[in-house]
């Protein structure tokens, strides 16, 4: 029950690190749970109780191909969204409201 909600939490990070990243965050999110649901099933099979660790390395996996995407294109510092005030990390390149930093453009 603890692994679910730790994974309900991780795709919602997940998700929302794609948003600002410019990556589709419902592919994201489906490639996350898809890889854990499948790990679950086959690992246990192959490796038993082991395959814990193969279900979060791949939770892992997805994160960092996400902060890869764009050829880890990041802003000079961070920078403030000048719609909603928000301030937001060198490697996000879409603020939450929807604005497009135009350095990373």
């Amino acid at each position: 029950m603890i692994e679910i909600l730790a994974l309900i939490a991780a795709v919602g990070g997940i998700g929302t690190r794609a948003k600002q990243r410019r990556v589709n965050e419902w592919v994201a999110g489906s490639l996350a749970v898809g890889g854990w649901v499948i790990l679950l099933v086959v690992g246990n099979a192959v490796f038993g109780a082991g395959a814990v660790i193969l279900r979060w390395l791949w939770v892992g996996a997805v994160y960092l191909f996400i902060e890869l995407a764009h050829g880890a294109k990041k802003a000079g510092d961070t920078w403030r969204c000048p719609e909603c005030r928000l301030y937001n990390d060198p490697g996000t390149l879409v603020c939450l409201c929807g604005f497009e930093n135009p350095e990373t453009s």
